[in-house]
């Protein structure tokens, strides 16, 4: 409850969007009641009426979810009945592909020699997904409606609320029809035995009836996968001066029915029963004072027009989204943060931004790793 309370039962609510130069690949979904996890959202398009960064023939969307079989009140229920969550069943999703399970989704169409976008749109909750399509090439060209300067990569890794669009151009003949991989993960659930990456695919349709070109699919750390520290943005805005730096480490607690909690710093989120934009809009001078908006929202007040750095650290062996709702961020800089010696991981480099840093709404904070980035505070 950000923004405003809940629309009742019945009830209807419009929704007017001031787009202004805003364009490219969205999804809405909904905050309440975990209405999302349960499938309460779309994909949303919004076409330039400029030219894009690159020219393509037709455009497809294929979208991304994890889904279970169950809703989630049944699920919360389930757990709240434990005295100790130990105990619990695993319940594991399943993934869904453009609203099919799996491998029964419709078949990709490409015509020979034509260029495509493929908007693809991670719309989970918890998994994450990569994407790529062997014998193919993809470049990258937005992320989360950014535009970005073209880069080639062999195949999409996304987290959470990520959004991609790519260029394939496909083969000149139709001689053979491909397969592309779909791999659904969760982060928090590759460390329990009884779950397993979920590997799925798709065909890539040349001609009905044409044969399926066999190819041996690398391993992934032979893969070049798409990484927002390595984008640059297309208009090639330069880094932004810092004008404030706030910084916030990721940590984990485990109350007294071993339930994992997460937080940020050292204080757990609790949902406030007024909007905090209510508040805002009504509070007057004392807008301004992060108190008015209640100790458990760990509330930030910004000067309108300031540029604002944030570090987000993660000393914890999950990896984390985090969504910045109605700011995109100016990604600066990832590197290592903390360690451990149950997790079996590379080390990690540091990584700069190049001159042109890349802008999106919905950044990656590896285990163990941290993320610089900066925005200004112009969306009051």
């Amino acid at each position: 409850m950000v923004t405003q309370c809940g629309i009742p039962p019945g009830e209807s609510f419009t929704y007017v969007l001031e787009t202004r130069n805003q364009f490219g690949t969205f999804w809405i979904h909904g905050h309440t009641h975990q209405q999302e996890v349960d499938g309460l959202y779309t994909p949303l398009i919004i076409h330039s009426r400029k030219p894009p960064v690159v020219d393509y023939d037709e455009e497809l969307t294929m979208t991304f979810e994890d889904w279970f079989t169950t809703e989630f009140y049944e699920r919360q229920a389930y757990i709240d009945s434990l005295e100790d969550v130990r105990t619990l069943v695993p319940n594991y999703p399943r993934a869904l592909i453009n609203g099919y399970d799996g491998n029964n989704t419709t078949p990709i169409t490409f015509v020979p020699g034509k260029r495509y976008r493929l908007r693809v749109i991670c719309m989970s909750v918890n998994n994450w997904f990569k994407f790529h399509i062997p014998g193919h090439r993809m470049t990258l060209i937005e992320a989360d409606g950014v535009e970005s300067m073209p880069l080639e990569v062999d195949g999409l890794s996304m987290g959470p609320g990520q959004r991609y669009s790519v260029i394939v151009t496909a083969h000149n003949t139709n001689e053979f029809n491909y397969i592309y991989n779909v791999t659904s993960y969760s982060p928090v659930l590759l460390r329990d035995a009884g779950f397993k990456p979920l590997v799925y695919t798709g065909l890539v349709n040349y001609r009905d009836g044409a044969p399926v070109k066999t190819m041996q699919a690398p391993a992934d750390e032979q893969l070049v996968w798409s990484e927002e520290i390595t984008m640059q943005v297309a208009d090639k805005q330069t880094r932004l001066p810092v004008d404030r730096r706030i910084e916030l480490t990721i940590n984990k607690f485990i109350n007294e029915r071993h339930v994992l909690l997460n937080a940020l710093s050292s204080s757990l989120y609790k949902p406030v029963l007024v909007p905090s934009l209510y508040t805002a809009l009504s509070m007057g001078d004392l807008a301004a004072n992060s108190s008015v908006y209640g100790p458990q929202t760990n509330a930030y007040v910004l000067k309108h027009l300031e540029v604002v750095e944030i570090v987000i650290n993660n000393p914890v062996s999950d990896d984390h989204t985090f969504h910045f709702h109605g700011h995109n961020v100016q990604i600066i800089e990832t590197g290592p943060y903390g360690n451990s010696s149950t997790d079996n991981r590379k080390p990690v480099a540091h990584q700069q931004s190049g001159l042109w840093p890349m802008w999106r709404d919905t950044v990656q904070v590896r285990a163990f790793e941290f993320i610089r980035v900066r925005f200004r505070a112009d969306n009051p």
